[in-house]
């Protein structure tokens, strides 16, 4: 039997575990572009607070995307020189809240569609959240409509346009949010009581 393309599937038990653990693994991924640049903000970090939100449900289910990023923050900090508590990171962890929340939204969805849109939708939000608050603090921006849009789509001069940023960042958010969401899915099949076979055409439907 298939299940429909809008079943609300979410993960229980000691699959938390084992998947909690599997979003710290792939929180690592964030090295990448500190060795390959032109992968500047490909990060499973968007897709890992999105899918926490549509799969893990419970009072302490924030708890497990906070904990992985912060895991990787931390192996993070000698390159990046980060201080978690600052402006900027408050803004940053505010918008993960954000996408968390859209993730509860889609309610553990096993549609490609709305599982890509979705994310395209986190991603942009961020991308746009994020450099509206640089146009706010950052002296180099003037505090014009001009200015705002150079944020969003331009960036500082000196450094990789904003829109690459964005690109990566949907990119990024949709390929990891699609292979959790796949992940989690099977997860969630394999404790059903009849363990029924699923064929992974039918994990992540096409509305």
């Amino acid at each position: 039997m298939k299940p429909k393309p809008n079943k609300s599937i979410s993960l229980k038990g000691k699959s938390i575990y084992w998947f909690a653990a599997l979003l710290i693994i792939i929180g690592f991924s964030r090295h990448l572009p500190l060795d390959y640049p032109n992968l500047l903000n490909f990060s499973p970090v968007l897709a890992i607070f999105l899918i926490s939100g549509s799969y893990i449900k419970g009072k302490f289910s924030l708890f497990i995307p906070v904990i992985a990023v912060i895991i990787s923050d931390l192996s993070l900090r000698d390159n990046y020189s980060t201080n978690i508590i600052e402006p900027f990171m408050a803004v940053t962890l505010a918008s993960y809240l954000l996408i968390f929340f859209l993730g509860r939204k889609m309610s553990g969805s096993n549609s490609s569609l709305k599982i890509t849109g979705t994310s395209m939708l986190s991603a942009l939000a961020f991308h746009v959240i994020t450099c509206s608050f640089a146009w706010i603090v950052n002296p180099v921006y003037t505090k014009s409509l001009t200015g705002l849009l150079q944020s969003i789509f331009i960036g500082e001069a000196g450094y990789a346009p904003s829109y690459l940023f964005l690109r990566n960042s949907m990119l990024s958010t949709v390929i990891f949010s699609l292979v959790l969401a796949y992940i989690a899915s099977s997860i969630a099949q394999s404790q059903t009581k009849d363990h029924k076979i699923v064929s992974p055409s039918d994990l992540l439907k096409t509305d």
